[in-house]
């Protein structure tokens, strides 16, 4: 009996509940700011609706902070892995930061090493790539991230605290939420942002990030997710790796520039190098065949003799998504004068355009293409295209801005 006595407490002790770690947000943030080195895998997976796309990356990074990195001006240094996956195809980048010079490889496989200027890093951790940037949390790299989340009127902000059990560890939990502004120009009551960070025990880096977005106006949003697995937390080693980092067997150095063809360089930028691949204005627009909207095959031949407004677009891209109400409008008013938008979408079928016009009740006349003709070198959307009633451009230009509309009638009027 006085064996069971005594066993008793023991098997109460062994099933209590473990004790929090955390009592408040501040002791996660002051945990967060104790990471000195970590390596981790963040999993990122986006879902668009609107143009019934789905792409994941997978992103292995080892990351330390500068004053192991000779100072970096970064206040980081870090060698990632980015493995973009789409339609079961994967295509892996490496990248690598130390002492102020980034290191990656492109999609030809070259390698090239660059100085790196953090003024020229919107994203403020020198990755070069929007989403490949997410997996390395803000919240490592800069410790204003918390008082953002709070000042903010124009979000409501909520902590939920989770306690641990003997199966789940503890967690904070931040979802912030906006809050639409009625009087805004591009206020829609469809329209939503929320995002949810899931930070946990014990060393408070976040687990999971979940964004969900939706631009009532322009009938487009997205659905995000990145979860993260932390390993080697203030491990040593971390450091010495990505100072000894080296490039993958399979990249190549970059051919050599000889100077009698490189004649100086630099004097274009890429936007003169893309206007200049264009068809010239003056020139007889190129051939373009396709199919509508329900299928029957639709020439930019058979439009001789109207006017053609020719936008390469896609969903998916803001300024073209943007520009749809306004040449819909075009379409409407100046129609009957003898004039076409014709839109071009190399890259969603008509099925997902047709509803996503549908959705919001624009008309605008539609050729779907299986790729871009060569005749065509679009790099950048919307670019359009204005074509006499003859067959020859008009004009041309990359873009659609708040300006771009009233300048696009006039021009329309002019030529009629």
């Amino acid at each position: 009996m006085n064996r069971i006595l005594l066993f008793a407490p023991l098997a109460l002790l062994a099933c209590s509940q473990p004790e929090p770690v955390f009592t408040d947000a501040n002791d996660v943030r002051e945990a967060i700011m104790q990471v000195e080195n970590v390596q981790f895998q963040a999993l990122m997976n986006n879902d668009v609706e609107a143009s019934n796309s789905h792409w994941s990356r997978d992103i292995s990074m080892q990351w330390v902070r500068s004053h192991t990195a000779n100072d970096s001006a970064f206040d980081m240094a870090w060698n990632l892995k980015d493995a973009f996956i789409e339609d079961g195809d994967t295509t892996a980048y490496w990248s690598h930061l130390w002492a102020n010079e980034v290191t990656h490889t492109q999609r030809d496989s070259t390698i090239l090493t660059d100085p790196m200027d953090p003024e020229q890093q919107s994203n403020g951790n020198g990755i070069g790539n929007y989403y490949a940037s997410l997996s390395l949390p803000t919240i490592l790299t800069d410790s204003t991230w918390w008082a953002e989340q709070v000042s903010d009127s124009l979000h409501d902000v909520l902590w939920e605290h989770v306690l641990p059990t003997r199966s789940t560890p503890e967690q904070f939990i931040l979802t912030r939420t906006s809050i639409p502004d009625s009087t805004a120009e591009d206020f829609h009551p469809d329209s939503k942002d929320s995002k949810r960070w899931v930070l946990q025990a014990p060393h408070g880096l976040p687990v999971r990030w979940e964004e969900s977005w939706y631009r009532g106006d322009m009938g487009y949003g997205s659905d995000m997710t990145i979860d993260w697995t932390w390993e080697g937390v203030n491990d040593p080693a971390i450091a010495e790796a990505i100072s000894n980092w080296t490039a993958p067997e399979w990249a190549k150095e970059p051919a050599p520039v000889d100077p009698a063809v490189a004649g100086g360089g630099g004097s274009k930028n890429w936007f003169e190098e893309a206007m200049e691949s264009l068809p010239a204005i003056g020139d007889q627009a190129p051939v373009l065949t396709g199919l509508n909207l329900d299928g029957e095959s639709v020439s930019l031949e058979a439009l001789n003799g109207q006017l053609v407004y020719l936008d390469f677009w896609y969903i998916g891209c803001g300024p073209c998504m943007r520009a749809l109400p306004h040449l819909a409008g075009m379409q409407e008013e100046f129609g009957p004068e003898g004039f076409t938008v014709l839109g071009v979408n190399p890259f969603q079928d008509a099925k997902t355009v047709k509803r996503y016009l549908d959705r919001r009740e624009l008309d605008v006349p539609q050729v779907i293409l299986d790729s871009l003709p060569t005749e065509y070198p679009i790099v950048a959307y919307p670019t359009w295209f204005l074509i006499g009633r003859d067959g020859q451009i008009i004009d041309r230009n990359m873009g659609y801005d708040e300006d771009t509309g009233a300048f696009l009638d006039s021009l329309v009027q002019v030529n009629l």
